[in-house]
């Protein structure tokens, strides 16, 4: 019972890789920004919500915002709560930051471009990963929010500090998988309308509300 309660809060941290994230830490001004509203749900039943937001910051700059809280009860009360931001630069990621506050632990992820290269700092639960990676990468969970990828484009994990292949499965749905985590993101209209989690345990969704 112990190994499976902690392989579900570790699936929760890795919602940080669509990242989720703490309400008070946003800097993103209303009146710039262009928001999406997403609820977490899973067994049918909500945890949690998510706000992302896209904000154009200065010409050929784009900031990418995902803000959440997610509290559910396993054995106990376990409280998740995130921010992740990751800022663009003529459509390529430049810095990502991935921060969760838990009552099971903080944990705090890191990706920059060196003009070579991106250098990792990377640490979730049970995760830890500073391998740099080839680079620029235009793809990440925040930015899948707003826009829809092509086959074959190349997404990196924020918080994993993690890159893969972006998959089509079929027209509109969009497969990544990242640390042994299939997840599908499924558009219509260009629009991302949800987002399956896979879980050993049990799939999650997040559901677009508005």
């Amino acid at each position: 019972m112990k190994c499976i309660r902690q392989r579900i809060i570790s699936h929760f941290f890795f919602l940080g890789m669509l990242v989720w994230f703490s309400f008070s830490g946003s800097k993103c001004h209303a009146q710039r920004a262009e928001i999406a509203q997403f609820e977490v749900v899973v067994l049918g039943i909500k945890i949690g919500d998510l706000e992302a937001k896209k904000v154009k910051e200065a010409e050929g700059t784009m900031l990418y915002e995902a803000n959440s809280q997610v509290k559910f009860w396993f054995f106990g009360s376990v409280n998740v709560s995130f921010l992740t931001q990751s800022h663009f630069e003529k459509n390529y990621i430049v810095n990502t930051k991935s921060s969760s506050q838990t009552n099971r632990g903080d944990f705090h992820s890191e990706v920059w471009w060196r003009g070579e290269e991106y250098r990792v700092n990377a640490q979730t639960y049970e995760f830890e990963n500073q391998t740099p990676l080839p680079g620029p990468i235009a793809w990440c969970s925040t930015k899948l929010f707003f826009e829809e990828p092509q086959d074959g484009d190349i997404f990196l994990s924020e918080v994993y500090g993690l890159s893969q292949k972006i998959k089509e499965i079929e027209p509109g749905v969009y497969e990544i998988e990242i640390n042994g985590n299939a997840n599908r993101y499924y558009y219509q209209s260009g629009k991302l309308e949800k987002i399956v989690l896979e879980n050993p345990i049990k799939n999650y969704q997040i559901r677009r509300v508005k």
